[in-house]
């Protein structure tokens, strides 16, 4: 008995059809079908085999890892994969050999630059007399003061509180300019997100923000399936997600509510407006296919000075 069986008497079992399944995993009938009669070629890739098995068997309520294990060598992906993570290290490798050699052939060029500034700088001062100005000014000084040593006299400051006054209007200009700073600073637009729960492969996050546009903005190494829908169900990416088509960017300016479903977590990067979505550090390594909530709180710039 097959995988593909396997699954199929299980589901017979408990007396459910592949809508019913598909409901439970959004996972599409033909998809489902496919596994149970084992027709992998006609999977997205050896990669969503593996992550709609498991889908498919904790549905079930069976034993995920147990029943990949068991059936090991039926399923056609450890091969395909190791080639593809094999392709993405190499790429990886070559990029960051060819940037070095780039910044150091710049150092020669800004060496003779600072040298030529600085012989500049040094000719002006000379030209300027700044290095013999010193000897002749104590002269001049000093003879100033013994022709006028006996006709100085001081005068004492026609308003004694002149001085004071300008002291305390400076303190009031310098104390109305910090307090004008702090408040354009508590102005600026800013969002912040918080994982509230995580159980089960299910995480569920408030994100609060006072900025006007969102943008959702998720990139992966390798390949990864991913699923992203509104508070009403509406889907907007359901495909696979690899390196060469990431970033993929999400306007949700006009969600209350952000959906997303994917596998491999530890190769999947999420960013709302630049602020990354942090995973559970339960996770830990495992592969097993996410679920996320994201509720979304608009708060405008005056009411979160006021709080």
């Amino acid at each position: 008995m097959g995988i593909g069986e396997r699954l199929k008497q299980e589901r017979e079992m408990k007396n459910l059809s592949l809508n019913d399944i598909q409901k439970q995993t959004k996972i599409q009938t033909r998809y489902l079908s496919a596994i149970e009669q084992e027709r992998f070629n006609v999977m997205p890739g050896s990669f969503y085999v593996r992550a709609f098995i498991k889908e498919y068997a904790t549905t079930l309520g069976l034993d995920a890892e147990q029943l990949m294990e068991e059936y090991h060598h039926d399923l056609p992906f450890d091969q395909e994969e190791k080639v593809v993570l094999s392709r993405v290290n190499s790429s990886k490798k070559n990029s960051s050999s060819t940037k070095a050699p780039v910044i150091f052939s710049f150092l020669p060029t800004v060496i003779v630059v600072v040298l030529l500034i600085g012989i500049a700088f040094v000719v002006w001062l000379f030209s300027q007399g700044y290095f013999d100005g010193d000897d002749k000014g104590a002269n001049m000084e000093q003879t100033e003061s013994d022709n006028g040593a006996g006709n100085q006299v001081q005068l004492p400051p026609k308003n004694p509180t002149e001085g004071g006054e300008e002291k305390v209007e400076d303190t009031e200009k310098n104390e109305e300019e910090v307090d004008e700073e702090e408040q354009s600073t508590d102005q600026e637009p800013s969002t912040d997100i918080t994982l509230d729960s995580f159980a089960n492969n299910e995480s569920n996050y408030t994100l609060v923000t006072t900025e006007e546009e969102l943008e959702l903005v998720i990139s992966t190494e390798g390949q990864n399936w991913l699923e992203v829908e509104n508070q009403d169900g509406e889907s907007f990416y359901y495909s696979t997600l690899t390196t060469e088509n990431s970033p993929e960017s999400i306007d949700i300016t006009d969600f209350s509510q952000v959906y997303l479903r994917f596998g491999e977590p530890n190769s999947i990067q999420i960013e709302i407006n630049g602020e990354p979505v942090e995973l559970s550090e339960e996770l830990g390594n495992t592969t097993q296919v996410q679920k996320m909530w994201i509720d979304i709180q608009k708060e405008s710039v005056s009411s979160n000075n006021e709080n």
